[in-house]
């Protein structure tokens, strides 16, 4: 089995696991992986069928257990943002775009961790109609670029102190939505076509061992290690593309 092999079916598990046991937590971390061994543009292309197979395993077992309201809040946003992505995926450079995540990565995860330790708030965020609608246009607009719009869709919904199941069963839901929106624009720009496909089905397999590893982990975490475990994948992931 040669190394390109390896480290796909490596990023395939760890896309199922992170998206299912962490609602994407750890998967931004796949991204960047990839682009070691295959060119921007066709890492691109060749997650989003991985990213929509684990979304549909993840909806059967947390269909119904999203935050309806929060579905709805970000949904708009994200719409929007997918079209802009789509207009700037051909021209942003990737090394501009690599830098800015992660930078935005970094702040975020401090954000956080102050917020929670420093100003002890005792009350959880309810998270505003703008605020949504914000955090989604950014969502939509980074993950049609590079798949790691999750980093703005878990901040926003971190300090709402959702249970795990709630949680994750909202990021599946909105990520669900969110991928397939981009088929149409991924196809138009010659990202997905019957190569890629082709490749993504003998991933399929590790895909269904990762995210029955995310389920099963979920059930076991508790909350706060849980939020714990994210805001590190975030942070390591933002030092990851800064010093990249």
């Amino acid at each position: 089995m040669d190394t390109q092999t390896v480290v796909l079916n490596l990023a395939a598990l760890l896309i199922g696991f992170s998206k299912a046991g962490f609602g994407g937590g750890t998967g931004i971390l796949v991204g960047p992986m990839l682009t070691l061994i295959l060119p921007a543009k066709q890492t691109v292309g060749l997650m989003l069928p991985l990213l929509l197979a684990t979304d549909i395993l993840s909806l059967f077992y947390y269909w119904n257990q999203w935050d309806r309201r929060n579905v709805v809040t970000l949904m708009p946003g994200a719409l929007a943002g997918i079209f802009l992505g789509t207009r700037i995926l051909d021209v942003i450079p990737d090394l501009y775009l690599k830098k800015t995540i992660g930078l935005l990565a970094c702040v975020f995860a401090v954000v956080q961790v102050v917020r929670e330790m420093v100003l002890k708030s005792k009350s959880p965020f309810s998270g505003g109609t703008i605020q949504g609608l914000v955090a989604g246009f950014v969502t939509g607009t980074i993950s049609t670029l590079a798949h790691i719009g999750g980093l703005v869709t878990t901040m926003y919904l971190l300090p709402q102190r959702l249970d795990n199941r709630t949680f994750v069963g909202t990021t599946t839901a909105i990520y669900f939505l969110m991928n397939v929106a981009k088929i149409g624009p991924y196809i138009g720009l010659g990202l997905l076509n019957r190569s890629v496909l082709v490749q993504d089905l003998y991933l399929m397999p590790s895909i269904a061992a990762g995210t029955g590893l995310g389920i099963l982990l979920n059930r076991r975490v508790s909350s706060g290690a849980f939020s714990k475990v994210v805001l590190l994948a975030v942070l390591v992931t933002g030092i990851k593309l800064l010093v990249e």
